[in-house]
């Protein structure tokens, strides 16, 4: 009995000691951390460049208000190596604070990185870590790193709020070029009958001034495209025109029509919906587009009835679609995906006509756009008149 009554109060004496300690044993200063937010990948003399970039989380809350002309805080890490995770630990031997990778929002990789190793070598070590999570935006450039990761947004505004990390908010507004998430781009690389797309990031100096001084920003101008691993070419943005009525989640995009390089008429498109159909003619795949659009008109140079407007407004919409499809032709590139349906769907056709360099002889039939022309903002559909004297 006392042998029990002794064990007892030993037990008891321990779990009242143990109430006294704090359970956050793995607690860490968040101060204390080095926050990642971007990772961009070069190749150069046979060497992995790699570049992390980082920004204290306390900075950025002070930035969110800050006045114009407050000094940036974010840093960047620069290692080179044999290896991506080569190059990273050389990074590691300089740190200061323990590097943190979950907050990592966006990935850049040069374009001569994307030609001499490759997407699945580049992606490997990304892909493997834990600590980094899949939806991760992804850009390609031919810019020099450093310069994309000093081209901070204006107002001194925290690199959060840059089109680098965040680029669905500009594409929810001028939905020019669709940004990718890396899980996605990787998905459409391992489909068969797939074109992936890479958004080429660049920086603009010549639209906007800061205190009277011309700023550099980050813009996407033109892609990258890949048919499985196989490095495509790259197309400008204005190749890609046609593919925003091609794009499902196409927000709003501007549509100016000319004539004799005069402005006629703006309209800004909405909403669409289009059909991929198909025939075998002389042993040769057509496509043929059916592509339904709404759109609103933003401005008006010229008195148009609503059929005219409309006429043009198809019109347009076919001559662009039609020329972004010849201009990923040259590159082998089928950039509006129309095969993909065919491979989901008519998967013999799609062997029999499309498979390998079967695009190569593919054509584009007939693309026939319908119009509607939703509402005229607060003006009627026509010029507002001047005052009679």
């Amino acid at each position: 009995m006392p042998k029990l009554l002794l064990k007892l109060c030993a037990l008891l004496t321990i779990t009242l000691s143990s109430m006294t300690i704090a359970g956050c044993w793995d607690y860490k200063n968040i101060d204390r951390m080095n926050y990642l937010t971007s990772l961009s990948i070069d190749y150069e003399n046979e060497q992995f460049v790699v570049y992390l970039q980082s920004a204290q989380f306390s900075e950025i809350a002070r930035r969110e208000g800050a006045p114009v002309g407050a000094k940036q805080n974010d840093v960047v890490g620069i290692g080179k190596g044999k290896s991506i995770a080569d190059a990273m630990f050389k990074v590691y031997k300089s740190e200061q604070f323990p590097i943190y990778w979950g907050h990592i929002k966006t990935v850049i990789f040069t374009k001569r990185a994307l030609r001499n190793v490759g997407i699945i070598d580049l992606t490997d070590l990304i892909n493997r870590y834990r600590e980094i999570r899949y939806n991760l935006w992804l850009f390609g450039t031919d810019e020099p790193i450093e310069r994309l990761l000093n081209a901070f947004p204006f107002y001194n505004r925290s690199l959060y709020d840059s089109l680098m990390m965040k680029p669905d908010e500009s594409y929810r507004q001028f939905s020019y070029i669709k940004p990718v998430y890396l899980y996605r781009f990787l998905s459409d690389t391992y489909e068969r009958g797939k074109t992936a797309m890479i958004p080429r990031l660049t920086i603009d100096s010549s639209s906007w001034l800061e205190g009277g001084k011309p700023i550099s920003l980050l813009i996407m101008d033109g892609a990258f495209f890949f048919k499985g691993t196989d490095f495509l070419g790259t197309l400008t943005t204005e190749q890609l025109i046609g593919k925003r009525y091609l794009d499902e989640k196409m927000f709003r995009v501007p549509l100016t029509i000319e004539n004799e390089e005069n402005p006629v008429i703006t309209f800004v498109v909405r909403m669409k919906k289009f059909k991929v159909r198909y025939a075998v003619r002389d042993g040769r795949l057509n496509f043929n587009l059916d592509i339904k659009v709404k759109a609103f008109i933003d401005e008006m140079q010229q008195n148009l009835d609503e059929a005219k407007m409309r006429q043009l407004l198809e019109q347009e919409v076919e001559k662009t679609v039609r020329s972004t499809y010849d201009a990923g032709k040259n590159i082998g590139a089928d950039i509006l995906n129309l095969g993909y349906p065919i491979f989901k769907y008519h998967h013999s056709d799609w062997k029999s006509y499309l498979r390998g360099e079967g695009f190569a002889s593919a054509a584009l039939g007939s693309v026939r756009v319908r119009a509607m022309i939703i509402h005229s903002g607060k003006y009627k559909g026509r010029i507002a008149e001047s005052p009679k004297s």
